[in-house]
Order: C-alpha cells, then sequence, then structure tokens
C-alpha cells in the first residue's frame, strides 16, 4: 500500500477538520484537498471516521514512543511531565491544526456506538496502563490502580489542547 498516498489523505484530511469540524467535512472535500478523485480515499481507507482513527493514532504512537524514551531514561517522574508538557506545547505551535481537532474532541464524539473508536480507546488505555505498570515496578511510583490513572492521564491529554488553545497567547515564545 502506497504510504506517500495515505500521508497526503491524513495531511488534508486533518487540514479541512481543523478548518470545517468533523462532523461538517465531506470525503469529498478531502479529497479535493489532497488533489484526488474522492475515490481513491476508498482505495486507503472505508471512510472519513477511520481517517480521523489514522490521524489519532499517529499522534498518540508518537507521544507514547516519547514517553516510552522518557520512561525508559534515568529522568525523573516529575522531569517526564515537564518534558511531555513541553512537547506537547511544541507541538501546539508545530501542528496548530492537529491541535485544533484534539481540542474539538472528535475522537470522544465519535466514540458512542462505534466498534472502531472503542477499540482505539482501548488501545490507548492499554498502552498507557503499560507504561504506568513500568513505573510502579521501578517503584516510581505508589501502588495504585494503573487502569484509573491511566484514564486520568487521557483525560488530561485531552484537555491540554484545549489549555493550550486557550492560552496561547500567554505561552512562552
Amino acid at each position: 500500500m502506497d504510504d506517500t498516498k495515505k500521508d497526503q489523505i491524513r495531511k488534508a484530511a486533518l487540514a479541512v477538520f481543523a478548518r470545517r469540524g468533523f462532523h461538517e467535512t465531506t470525503v469529498a472535500e478531502i479529497a479535493q484537498e489532497a488533489g484526488i478523485a474522492k475515490g481513491t480515499i476508498y482505495l486507503y481507507y472505508a471512510s472519513k471516521e477511520e481517517i480521523l482513527i489514522a490521524i489519532f493514532r499517529r499522534y498518540i504512537d508518537g507521544m507514547l514512543d516519547f514517553v516510552d524514551g522518557l520512561i525508559d531514561s534515568a529522568l525523573s517522574v516529575p522531569d517526564i511531565l515537564t518534558a511531555f508538557v513541553g512537547k506537547q506545547t511544541d507541538l501546539f505551535r508545530e501542528e496548530p491544526d492537529l491541535m485544533r481537532v484534539l481540542s474539538r474532541r472528535s475522537l470522544l464524539a465519535l466514540s458512542d456506538g462505534n466498534e472502531r473508536m472503542v477499540e482505539f480507546q482501548r488501545y490507548l488505555l492499554d498502552r498507557i496502563t503499560a507504561l504506568l505498570e513500568r513505573g510502579k515496578i521501578r517503584g516510581e511510583m505508589r501502588a495504585l490502580d494503573v487502569r484509573i490513572a491511566a484514564c486520568a492521564m487521557l483525560a488530561v491529554q485531552e484537555a491540554l489542547p484545549l489549555y493550550l488553545t486557550a492560552y496561547a497567547s500567554d505561552l512562552p515564545r
């Protein structure tokens, strides 16, 4: 499968989702933004929901890989959290369309009754739970229910784009 074409479609969808919102966006608009035929999108993605999932998966995988690297380092938990927030802030500046889409909570809007979204959310929580479990094993965290903590961290993760959008003018340059 042509990863370049998938990237092209993902980038175009992200731009349109950021401008118009997920629910108002059509596959035809994504195709027009990408400069391809509408039918071409369906060769790579079954629906605009699948494109959104791919956007979120890429973002979340990147952030979790970043956190994995931090956890494997000798950094303390406070330093890891500081680096994570710094990475989010940098991403807000570098990819404002992504932050607009994240702050609109498109992921949660699709969750109701969408089996693929529920599957993705479980995948995400499982990754975060595994990271927290590693921290617990290393003695860097007190005993806690790692699944509940993963849900709390996910809530913070989802709220951060909103904060960064609301206080963009107050952020250090």
